[in-house]
């Protein structure tokens, strides 16, 4: 016959608590009459604490076949235990005794050991948050979420605490209830201690100190109510909120009135920040010195256009325009300015909490731009008018002309000269200072003895009487005097740099030719054919275009010459190198045939390979060797090119050359140094070659298999087809 029998009706986590409650039928409660009940630790085998507890009524257990035992009738009990930290981690369960000793539990006694075990836990910790956002109306920060943390068990005080990534410190903190979450619980979290009273719910007041900045929410258990300091367990939760950081801009207008000697400002900044930053500044500053050179307080105004076009989720999108204007000081010539739109709650200064909006948009008042009108010389007398529009006039006063002697290489003459009004140059150059009084005339008397010399002019303005000091000048290029140049009809010498003419960054694709070409072919294997650019390169092409994921043309276009490791900037800058100008103003005829041969010695050497016509760092073929050297000599030929040489068909550019109008025939006998000499192939009319003559019956040139200088005439190539001189 069972003489003892019982059942935990509840065993659980409640807060710091362990809610206990079941029953415990016993035959011998009738000489045990003394109640308690232990909480043991199974992980450490040992007692923690008892209680003595009340026996209940419980019929219920008399009449659901108990009834057999003396006590069934009143076996009822229940108790709380408070968890303390030596419990977490460990897994427990209840003993209940009937016991002789109503003191302490001990002497003649009965236990029953229930099967229900709880396992306390001791690290775990997770948390999510529902809410985290900023309520513009109210200006406050929501929060709601949970915090499911074994130790609130033992840490019983929650805190929410608004943290401060941007200032790097805490802003706030609140004391808040943990609620009720059984849906904490149910979804994964049962294992936690206090997963069924996790959640919470709560605001924070946005102050202005916030404003731009970004926080994050930590939760936290601590054992200090009153402060939340203390021994503590705390959560730190991964979403963050910017405060009143959404804000846009756009200037209309930053530019100088020149005329005004003004900065001209209008455009508009809507920023959510502008709900607790009432103040509006808008401040020039000075990239160059880096600070600010000025501030003013400009109200905005109604921007119903901002608010319609994208703009209408930010505060003040409707009330976000200005417009004002900075006056421009010695100080600030010569550098750049962006400007900077600030909402801020000192209305005095412009200082304390603020949200500022940089613009990229920049002025500069190192402006300086000039054009010779006339230049012109009669005798031993040399005239000029032109205009010189100069920010750094604003703190130059002194405008001199100074004549020039390129041939000589030195200054002959200067004048100061007074400047009149320019409106036509102020209505196209009036965000240059002074633009509108900046055109001028003078007169200079030269000696005899520089009456034929190349002469040009230099416009500066100077802070000294005598046109020195500090001073900021331009050297006027679009007209000279004397200078060597050919007739007409031949082609023109350029006294600034040739610049690329055709597709810099060009693909390459079946027929092309040219340094990229050879590259490619390098680079998967078919470098020692010739340098034309197969249908079978391009199959090999295409099976590295799929290994890199590229649509598979065949053609090479940037991201398949990066694919072959060949080196990005190359893409571009073999296309785009020209040779640099090797005589400038004031140079001879023959300073311009030398500066021609200079170049094409830089390529000895160097392999001849075919369509090629780039820096001396690589092989060039015929053609492409004299088109490198003209450019250096000041001749940009219209009939061919060194980035067009590559392409389909150009091969074969001596041709172009050779019929060229804008070149002097003249005479085998009259062949002279720096003409170009063109062969055919023998037993043929047909153009093959081109060569450089050196004097002396020599010549440099590109043929197979290098650039070399070799008799004009010799076995390989002995058809001399014409002379055509570049320099007249």
């Amino acid at each position: 016959m069972q003489t003892k029998a019982g059942y935990l009706d509840n065993f659980k986590v409640n807060g710091n608590n362990i809610e206990v409650s079941g029953w415990h039928a016993d035959d011998q409660s009738v000489n045990k009459p003394n109640h308690f009940l232990i909480l043991f630790d199974k992980t450490k085998n040992k007692e923690i604490t008892r209680q003595a507890v009340k026996t209940l009524a419980s019929s219920d257990i008399a009449r659901n076949g108990y009834n057999e035992i003396v006590n069934a009738d009143h076996s009822r009990f229940s108790a709380n235990f408070t968890i303390t930290p030596a419990m977490l981690g460990d897994e427990l369960t209840i003993v209940s005794r009937y016991s002789s000793d109503a003191k302490n539990g001990e002497g003649n006694r009965s236990d029953y050991w229930f099967n229900n075990s709880l396992k306390l836990g001791k690290d775990k910790n997770a948390g999510y948050l529902d809410q985290f956002r900023i309520d513009n109306k109210s200006n406050k920060v929501i929060v709601s979420g949970w915090n499911a943390n074994d130790q609130s068990t033992v840490l019983t005080n929650h805190y929410l605490i608004l943290f401060d990534k941007t200032a790097n410190h805490e802003i706030a903190r609140q004391a808040v209830k943990t609620l009720v979450s059984a849906d904490v619980a149910q979804n994964g979290f049962a294992d936690v201690n206090n997963a069924d009273q996790a959640r919470f719910t709560t605001s924070f007041d946005i102050t202005p100190a916030m404003v731009g900045h970004q926080f994050v929410l930590v939760s936290r258990y601590t054992d200090d109510a009153t402060h939340g300091e203390g021994n503590h367990s705390d959560y730190w939760y991964n979403q963050a909120v910017d405060v009143y950081a959404n804000q846009a801009g756009y200037l209309d207008q930053f530019h100088v009135n020149g005329e005004n000697k003004q900065v001209v400002v209008s455009g508009w900044h809507a920023a959510d920040a502008s709900a607790l930053l009432k103040n509006h500044y808008l401040i020039l500053f000075d990239k160059t010195a880096n600070r600010e050179v000025a501030r003013e307080n400009v109200k905005v105004t109604a921007s119903a256009d901002v608010a319609r076009n994208g703009y209408g989720n930010i505060q003040n999108a409707g009330q976000s325009r200005y417009s004002t204007t900075f006056d421009i000081t010695p100080a600030m010539v010569g550098h750049q300015f962006v400007l900077v739109s600030r909402y801020t709650d000192d209305a005095k200064n412009g200082e304390g909490n603020h949200i500022d909006y940089w613009y990229n948009n920049n002025v500069n008042l190192n402006n300086n731009q000039a054009w010779l009108d006339h230049f012109t010389q009669n005798g031993t007398t040399i005239s000029a008018s032109d205009w010189h529009a100069d920010d750094a006039s604003m703190i130059d006063s002194h405008h001199f002309i100074i004549l020039w002697d390129l041939s000589k290489g030195r200054e002959i003459a200067r004048k100061e000269v007074t400047n009149v009004a320019s409106p036509d140059i102020n209505n196209v150059y009036g965000n240059i200072l002074g633009a509108n009084n900046a055109r001028f005339t003078v007169d200079f008397n030269i000696d005899d003895q520089y009456a034929h010399d190349a002469m040009q002019l230099v416009s500066r303005y100077s802070n000294a009487d005598n046109g020195e000091g500090n001073y900021s000048q331009v050297w006027l290029t679009n007209q000279y005097l004397n200078l060597y140049q050919n007739p007409s009809w031949m082609y023109q010498i350029n006294y600034s740099q040739v610049q690329p003419s055709g597709p810099v960054g060009h693909n390459i694709g079946p027929g092309y030719e040219g340094i990229k070409t050879q590259l490619v072919k390098d680079r998967i294997g078919t470098g020692y054919q010739h340098n034309t650019y197969t249908t079978a390169d391009a199959y090999r092409v295409m099976s590295v275009q799929r290994a890199h994921g590229l649509p598979a043309t065949g053609w090479v276009d940037y991201n398949t010459w990066v694919a072959l490791g060949l080196p990005a900037d190359q893409w571009t800058s073999i296309d785009s190198y020209v040779a640099p100008l090797g005589a400038g103003a004031g140079a001879s005829r023959q300073d311009h045939i030398e500066a021609m041969i200079r170049q094409a010695y830089q390529y000895m050497g160097k392999p001849w390979l075919a369509g090629c016509s780039s820096s001396p760092a690589y092989g060039v073929d015929c053609s492409g060797l004299v088109m490198q050297a003209l450019y250096a000599g000041g001749i940009n030929p219209t009939s061919c090119s060194s980035i067009y040489h590559g392409f389909p068909g150009n091969e074969w550019n001596s041709r172009n050359l050779f019929a060229d109008p804008h070149f002097m025939n003249v005479s085998y006998n009259d062949r002279q140094r720096g003409d170009l000499v063109f062969y055919y192939q023998p037993g043929t009319h047909t153009i093959w070659h081109v060569a450089i003559y050196l004097g002396n019956n020599q010549v440099i040139e590109s043929w197979p298999p290098r650039v070399m200088v070799q008799p004009i005439v010799n076995g390989q190539r002995n058809v001399i087809a014409g002379i055509r001189r570049v320099f007249a």
